[in-house]
Parts: C-alpha cells; structure tokens; sequence
C-alpha cells in the first residue's frame, strides 16, 4: 500500500506504515538539524526533535515517481494527505522561493483534523527532480510547536540535496527557502526577488519603557528596538549578536531566547508579527523602508541591497563619550588594506563571547584584519580570535564612499 495514501499525520508517524513503505534508494540528502533524530524505513525517512511528546512534532521525506508535471504531481499528493480529513484552513499551494540548483519546489500549509480526532498543522513540500517528486511532509499538533520547529524545517529544506538531480547544497549561513509559517503561505513571487508577502532586512526604532511611581505614570526610557526580517517568513525581535553572516534561527531560539523569534505575514500593507509560539501578536502598517506599530515607527537600517562591503577607514569613537572620560580615550582605527587596531573599543560594546558554547572575553586591545558582508563586521585578531558583530549604515551615509558614522552592536561610532 502506498505510503502517500495513508498519511493523516497520525499515521505516517507509526513504524506499522512506515515498514509498508517500498524499498528503494532515498534520493533526499540532508543534514540532519541539530537536536533531532533520524529514522529510514526503506525509501522513507522520518526526522523527530528530542524532546517533545511522540507524535507531536514529525518530518517525512519520501520519494515518488513524477507522472505529469510537477505541479500536477504535487497535487496528488496533497490530495492524498488530507483523504478523510476534515481541513479547517487552507494555504494556496506557491513556489518556493530560493530553491537551489535550478530544482522547482512548490509548498502548501494547512491546518486539519483527522478522522481520529488528530488536530494538526502541517506544511507539504514538493521538489520536481528527474523522474521524481521529492516530498517533504512537516506535521506539528499545536500551532505553538509549528512555529517553534518551523525554522529549522526551513533550514532543513534550504539545505537538502538531490541524488538524480545533482544538486549542491546552499552555502553556510544562506537563507533557507520562503516558506511561512501558520499564518498563510507564501505565493509565487511575481517576477521580483522578493514575492509580495516577504520582507528582508533590519528595521529599526525606538520603544519607550514605562513606571509607575506614586499611582503616576512616568516615561522611563527610550530604548533601540529591532526586528530582523527574513524572506522565509520568520522574524528576529532584535539584532543578532554576531551579524547575520553565520545567524542560525533554529540555533538563536533554542537558547532560552523563544520570546525574540517568532513569524510574520504582509498582506498589502498590513504586518502581522507573532512571537514567542504565539504568546504576543503585533499589528503594523508597512510603507517601503518604514514600518507603523503603534506609536513606533521603525525604518529599514539594513537594507539588503545596501549591505556595507566597502573597506572602513579613519578612527571611530563612541558617539556618547565625554572628553576626560576613560572611555573617550578608546578607540578602534581602519584602515582601507583591511586591517584594524583596536584600543579598548571592542570590550566597550561587545561584552563577553559564547561562540562555539566557550565563554572567552573580548580582549583589551588588539589588532588584525577584518572583513564586511552581511551587515557582519569581523574582526580577526593577530592571536587567533575571531569576532563577529553586527553592522549597520545610516540611512542617509548608506552607498557613501566613507560613513560618517556606522552602529555596531547597537552603539553609535563617530570618525573623528
């Protein structure tokens, strides 16, 4: 009996149905995310994250022989999944942007329950590879542990090969395919890099933190708030500590950190974005490079066409030092060969590093050479140490020859 048509997302993850599998190459070559185990079952291959209850949190990769078109293929195999289902929300089946190595991919979402009962949210996705549909099924029971696991399906799908089709992997750190979460899916981009319904980038703006003293209302400070977004429908309610050349979302969430990441959906001008699981839910207005919540108004810092890769050059203080103070004496010199030479800056605004789970601290001065991508400053110091940390332009010095002034790590640094 064929896999594809038993599969309820209650099913599929028994080893009864599984052994009922045909026997055969598995064609899907991934790498495993971290933190989850592997089963195969002849052609099959069933993925599950520790610790999470059995059943609740599933990924099924099989193969099946493409009979027609792609489109005509994955259709049948959406039907089949939700045979004698009752489905409660239904995505449009779209592309998935960002499929490598030429492979078209095509994904749906929906949310359903199963003749048993079973409430489920599950995301199908669907390679078109030589003489076969390569499909990967994504089944969650509570939308909270979808959205939770959902970044790393993401990388999981950004990442797999394909045997008949001789494809490489995507790069460390590239962005995995456009694949949203349970607030709709994304749809067929219309001829531009990026579909309608995604944003890419670094928004920031300022939040006011309040207190309350003797029954009054008193405004306390105002304080830098980010939101980093991806073009595969997750968003980062902050800057990444280290950049974003080497940002992991599966691995920045796992950390005790749950309440920063979450998903969005821009439907025309209106953005919705849910963090931690579910627990908070904002609702904006997105213009081009600005975005309205509330009384907050946010502005597109980093720009993905604008990312700074031009060589620094000249010395850089803290903008907030004061002449006398210890702290106006430390500074950090570019220069346009690449290198650099630090005087007590770095420690100022990057703190301690956790990199690899080792705790080192920043040294007090240094040197070496550094290198700008992905909105990524990293400093390489002459003994060895590596330092990655955020970088951000100016709106208005952003395309300049040389910055009057750069953010890094959420400080502001003046060239004297």
């Amino acid at each position: 009996m064929k896999l594809g048509i038993l599969i309820s997302f209650v099913a599929l993850v028994t080893t009864e149905v599984l052994a009922q599998t045909p026997a055969g190459a598995v064609n899907q070559i991934i790498q495993v995310p971290q933190g989850w185990n592997r089963a195969d079952y002849g052609a099959a291959t069933v993925l599950k994250p520790n610790g999470v209850p059995d059943g609740s949190v599933t990924v099924l990769l099989q193969g099946y022989a493409l009979e027609g078109s792609l489109r005509t293929a994955f259709e049948r195999q959406y039907a089949k999944s939700i045979e004698g289902a009752r489905v409660l929300k239904a995505g449009q089946i779209s592309v998935i942007s960002g499929a490598q190595g030429g492979v078209e991919q095509l994904s749906v979402i929906n949310e359903a329950v199963a003749q048993n009962g079973f409430h489920s949210f599950r995301l199908l996705a669907g390679a078109g590879t030589p003489g076969s549909i390569e499909m990967l099924f994504y089944v969650a029971s509570s939308s909270e542990l979808f959205q939770r696991y959902l970044p790393a399906v993401g990388e999981l799908l950004g990442g797999r090969r394909f045997a008949n089709a001789g494809t490489a992997p995507t790069r460390s750190g590239a962005a995995p395919p456009a694949v949203s979460g349970p607030l709709g899916p994304a749809p067929a981009t219309n001829g531009s890099d990026l579909p309608p319904d995604r944003l890419e980038g670094i928004y920031s703006g300022f939040k006011f933190v309040y207190t309350t003293t003797i029954g009054a209302v008193v405004q306390r400070s105002a304080r830098t708030d980010f939101f980093t977004f991806f073009r595969d429908g997750s968003v980062f309610n902050g800057l990444p500590d280290h950049g974003l050349e080497r940002f992991n979302m599966a691995r920045a969430c796992s950390d005790g950190r749950q309440d920063f990441c979450g998903v969005y959906q821009l439907q025309g001008d209106q953005l919705i974005i849910v963090l931690d699981r579910g627990k908070y839910r904002q609702v904006g207005t997105y213009t081009p490079g600005k975005i309205q919540i509330a009384d907050r108004r946010y502005i597109l810092q980093g720009d993905p066409g604008k990312t700074p890769t031009s060589a620094l050059d000249g010395v850089f203080v803290r903008a907030d030092a004061r002449p006398g103070e210890d702290l106006a004496r430390r500074f950090i010199r570019f220069t346009r060969d690449g290198r650099f030479q630090d005087q007590g800056l770095v420690t100022t605004i990057a703190g301690t590093d956790t990199t690899g789970g080792s705790l080192r601290f920043e040294r007090e001065a240094g040197m070496g050479t550094y290198h700008l991508s992905n909105f990524t400053l990293t400093l390489r110091y002459s003994d060895g140490y590596e330092r990655g940390l955020p970088i951000l332009i100016r709106p208005e010095d952003q395309g300049q020859p040389m910055p009057a002034g750069i953010f890094v790590n959420t400080y502001t640094l003046i060239r004297k």
